[in-house]
């Protein structure tokens, strides 16, 4: 009886791919300041044609400043770190900025993530929120400015 041995396996002739680098990301044309701004103009002034939807824009804008304010910090203090998603870039703020901003940080932008995105089943931000998170947006944006510099 004639035994059969499986033919020895062929090395792959196509060359490893390298995940792409991350592209840079796009320079912000808002300051943080300047996105602050906007989130209180709309918080003081909602109008019937901004009925329903200005909550979740104010949101928007607060949590972009306090994305944008993290990423100006990196950019000066650890620009490799600029490139990073903003929960990296949150991981890392406890080692070069003090704890109390690295937590505020995180649980700002976790609850204003939570606010932008639309739930049928959950109501949007109050006032008294938005006003709350824009209070501690504004307090990173004062911590982290320092440090800009």
């Amino acid at each position: 009886m004639t035994t059969i041995h499986p033919a020895p396996p062929v090395p792959s002739v196509r060359p490893r791919r390298l995940p792409a680098p991350l592209p840079p990301p796009p320079p912000s044309t808002s300051t943080p300041g300047e996105l602050l701004a906007g989130a209180d103009r709309l918080l003081g002034t909602a109008t019937a044609s901004t009925t329903g939807v200005w909550p979740r824009a104010v949101a928007l804008l607060l949590r972009h400043a306090l994305e944008e304010s993290l990423r100006r910090y990196w950019q000066t203090r650890k620009p490799q770190l600029a490139h990073c998603p903003p929960h990296a870039q949150a991981l890392c703020l406890e080692s070069y900025a003090d704890p109390d901003t690295a937590r505020r940080w995180s649980t700002t932008w976790a609850g204003l993530s939570r606010a932008c995105h639309f739930h049928g089943y959950e109501l949007a931000p109050t006032q008294g929120e938005l006003c709350a998170w824009r209070d501690d947006v504004e307090r990173v944006i004062e911590s982290l400015a320092p440090r800009i510099r």
